[in-house]
């Protein structure tokens, strides 16, 4: 729209402009380059100050404003207005209005007159509406400028997003006009295309109500669908009036369609249920006008689209005709056409498919950016290396669908979002392009990337869809970036360190604050003063040293020096100094963060002094431990050699007592096999007692002494197979076991690291124990076998390590049992719980049993039941 052939003069900036231009961005740099002394404004410096004032306001607006200043209304816009224009040549800077905007010009000027004039509403006063893209509006209100004297001098214009789609709205439109304008926009596409456009208008009534909205998409829509299936020739628009209505025909020498396909569209537009897309759309739109849509074609020859509405306005709702111009819209195709452009290639390109897709594929391979496609159904064809390294994951050809991202999220980062309603079958599922989105896909690996998808469908030449082609943006640094910022500023808020920037002449820029605790001064009395007011003055050769370290590049590191506070006090502060750089790498300041280190510096005094003593002390420690490890080793010594002793006199003493005991029994035997038919049976009995006696203190002496070899047994443990050690002991009780019919039921045992002598006496004894205490009232029965220690019964057990695995080996009889009170007395050496007389032992047994296991680390208890028997639980660790 804004094509008028007129060229601004620029010229290079002028020292000491007024600064009512700064700032402003790339606009701000335009309007300070442009030489306005040609223009009817005149020299910037002869501007009234009412002018200058609305230039400080449009520069610094973050919002899209323009101006038109005076009768001839100069434009002027800022940057956020520039990028709505930026589509147009030339820029309408510092141009006339008639001239800037002369396909509006007849819209606009009566409301630019009636602002000029002060007769308008200012609230009502909606000048002009800028369509960014589909679904996003600039409304554009204007307000009148009085200048110095109270006259209105110019009139101010600022835009405000609105998002929601435009409401149905028939206005009355120069009908020719506004479809060659429209037209306009196409013939770029056309010649890309390398088609010819032939246009043919006739004079028609200005009586012509339509959505001009509307209007466009019809009109777009056909030349889109002319486009795809027309590969050379021409298209032809015409226009014209016949009788009551107005006639739009959009011809062109396509492929055309077959009748079979024609009944398919006709049946198609005849179904309420329509997809909203393509002719179904038009047809829509066509009867929302009071119109119908009439399709004719030749396979091979081409294709023609009439579109027929009736003039005036009774045919339409009353309550969506507009009377006057309606809204003028200024509207950028830009997106649009980028679109249809692509859409269209790529149709166009279907026919060539097959011998172009190994360039196709190696094109999506060499891409920078993440690209993939899919075929119609979603599954996934191509995918670049991009792809992968963004996905984190290589996906399946023809088996994963829609994306190859792990998984996928909404913005927020929470909300799943199912791989059937990304953006990529968005796009395949309604056959047009998304835009304006942002997911979050998770890696296999739990990374994250902030994503911005933007799919394509792709169509082939018969504009069926096949696919779509998806191109990935990882825009995570972008979207962190800002965070980044604001969780920098609120470090700098809540540091508990002075952090303080300054220039390289020492002149501070920023005061955190830290800074204004530690050191005093408010960062309104800091800032734009010198570093040096809170340098001690025999400190001050520090700061020149620093800046030439800094100018290098080099930051310091932990620098600790004395800074003194507003009152005077001079405290230890440790300095970490660090280059401020431009972005061309230029150093142009420092950044400071200070710590006060001064109750750190009095305890490290107070430190090394209690070091100090702790030495001495130390020292004194250890002269004492060296004497008492001397007294330790000297007494170690004696207690070896008197267990030595022990052991010596142990093995003599066992050897001594044998001996008589040995004599005593022979020379009672002798005595009592000689003359046992002369001796009383007092005497006999007498006899029988000594040698009873005799054997029994040799079977004493004899497990004594086994008794006292654990005490100091140095065996070796080795890799053992219980069963084998079992398997002897019970060859052993042979003849008790048969003679008392014992049921003996013997399970699995474990191998483990044991002395296999020390086991073997275990057993026996164990073994031993339960066939002397059997019951005389019921057959014997005698279980042997192993199970792992629980967790439950290790707790109970803390004189075991609680980080081992244990073994529990089960020796259970029903023999005469005993009472649970003394469970813990049958264990120790010498002790009996029952008659000597009724049952043989020592009481050694059970003792050695208890010996044995502690050597192997391990632990050994009883559970008994007078009457029911006895149950032996002996617990060794799996590995030693």
């Amino acid at each position: 729209m804004l094509n008028a052939p007129v060229k601004a003069a620029f010229r290079e900036p002028v020292g000491g402009m007024d600064d009512c231009l700064s700032g402003g961005g790339e606009a701000g740099e335009l309007i300070r380059s442009f030489d306005w002394t040609t223009s009817r404004l005149g020299p910037v410096a002869q501007w009234p100050q009412s002018l200058k004032t609305c230039m400080r306001i449009l520069l610094a607006s973050p919002q899209p404003m323009f101006l038109w200043w005076g009768e001839d209304a100069i434009h002027i816009h800022n940057d956020a207005c520039r990028l709505l224009l930026d589509a147009h040549y030339p820029d309408p800077l510092g141009l006339p209005a008639v001239v800037a905007w002369s396909s509006l010009w007849d819209q606009l000027a009566p409301r630019f007159n009636s602002l000029m004039a002060g007769t308008s509403n200012i609230a009502d006063t909606l000048l002009l509406q800028m369509v960014q893209r589909e679904g996003l509006y600039y409304n554009f209100n204007a307000c009148p400028v009085p200048d110095e004297s109270g006259q209105v001098a110019g009139i101010m214009a600022t835009g405000s997003v609105w998002h929601q789609p435009a409401p149905m709205a028939f206005v009355k439109t120069d009908i020719s006009s506004f479809t060659n304008g429209l037209l306009s926009h196409f013939e770029q596409v056309i010649r890309q295309a390398k088609l010819t456009l032939v246009t043919n208008f006739h004079v028609v009534t200005k009586e012509v109500y339509v959505d001009r909205d509307m209007w466009e998409k019809i009109l777009f829509t056909l030349l889109a669908n002319a486009l795809r299936y027309t590969l050379r020739g021409a298209i032809a628009v015409r226009l014209m009036q016949q009788n009551n209505t107005i006639q739009l025909s959009v011809s062109d020498t396509g492929m055309g369609l077959s009748p079979d396909l024609m009944t398919a569209v006709r049946e198609n537009l005849l179904q309420k249920e329509a997809d909203n897309k393509g002719l179904a759309l038009v047809n829509e739109l066509v009867m929302r006008h009071g119109g119908e849509l009439q399709i004719t074609s030749v396979p091979g020859e081409g294709s023609t689209f009439l579109v027929t509405i009736p003039i005036g306005k009774a045919h339409l709702p009353a309550d969506k005709v507009i009377s006057g111009h309606g809204t003028v819209v200024y509207k950028q195709y830009t997106d649009f056409f980028s679109s249809l452009i692509s859409n269209i290639r790529v149709s166009r390109e279907r026919r060539r498919q097959e011998a172009g897709v190994d360039a196709y594929r190696r094109v999506i391979a060499c891409l920078p950016a993440a690209v993939y496609t899919c075929d119609k159904q979603g599954r996934i064809l191509l995918y670049n290396e991009a792809a992968i390294a963004l996905w984190g994951r290589e996906p399946v050809v023809g088996v994963d669908m829609w994306n190859g991202a792990w998984k996928i999220y909404q913005p927020d980062g929470i909300t799943a979002i199912a791989p059937e309603d990304c953006p990529m079958a968005q796009a395949i599922k309604t056959a047009t392009p998304v835009y304006n989105r942002t997911i979050v896909i998770e890696r296999p690996d739990g990374s994250r990337r902030i994503v911005a998808p933007h799919p394509v469908p792709l169509f082939d030449e018969d504009g069926e869809l096949t696919g779509a082609v998806n191109m990935l943006v990882d825009i995570t640094h972008e979207k962190t970036s800002h965070e980044h910022l604001s969780k920098l500023a609120a470090i700098v808020e809540n540091s508990d360190d002075a952090i303080v920037s300054k220039t390289l002449d020492g002149i501070v820029t920023s005061w955190n604050p830290a800074a204004e605790r530690l050191f005093g001064y408010s960062a309104a009395e800091m800032i734009g003063k010198s570093i040096t007011n809170i340098i001690p003055p025999d400190k001050l050769d520090e700061e020149p040293k620093i800046i030439e370290i800094l100018k290098s590049g080099q930051r310091v590191d932990h620098f600790q020096t004395k800074r003194i506070t507003k009152e005077g006090e001079i405290r230890d502060f440790s300095l970490t100094i660090s280059p401020i750089k431009d972005m061309h790498g230029n150093v142009i300041g420092a950044s400071k963060i200070a710590r006060d280190i001064t109750q750190q510096r009095q305890l490290f005094s107070a430190l090394q002094e209690s070091e100090a003593r702790y030495m001495q002390l130390n020292l004194k420690l250890e002269a004492e431990i060296e004497l008492r490890t001397k007294e330790l080793q000297d007494a170690n010594y004696y207690l070896e050699k008197s267990n030595q002793e022990l052991e010596q006199f142990a093995y003599v003493t066992s050897h001594d007592l044998q001996e008589p005991l040995r004599k005593i029994h022979t020379f009672a035997g002798m005595l009592h096999n000689v003359n046992k038919d002369i001796l009383s049976d007092t005497s006999c009995m007498y006899l029988d007692k000594v040698m009873s006696s005799a054997k029994r203190m040799s079977q004493l002496i004899n497990e004594l002494l086994d008794y006292s070899r654990l005490v100091h047994v140095k065996e070796p443990f080795v890799a053992t197979d219980l069963n084998e050690i079992l398997k002897n002991v019970l060859i052993d009780f042979e003849v008790p076991v048969s003679l008392h019919d014992v049921q003996l039921e013997t399970g699995e045992l474990p191998r483990l690291l044991v002395s296999p002598l020390q086991m073997n006496q275990l057993f026996h004894n164990l073994l031993g124990n339960a066939l002397k205490f059997l019951s005389p009232g019921r057959q014997p029965q005698i279980k042997v076998y192993a199970e792992p220690l629980s967790a439950a019964e290790l707790a109970r057990l803390p004189e075991l390590d609680q980080g081992l695995a244990y073994w529990v080996i089960v020796v259970k009889d029903n023999g005469i049992g005993f009472d649970q009170m003394y469970a813990s007395k049958i264990f120790q050496i010498f002790q009996r719980l029952n008659d000597r007389t009724e049952f043989e032992g020592t009481g050694i047994g059970l003792a050695l049993c208890s010996k044995i296991v502690a050597n192997h680390k391990g632990h050994i208890y009883a559970n008994g039941a007078p009457g029911e028997g006895a149950e032996f639980r002996v617990i060794l660790p799996a590995q030693q």
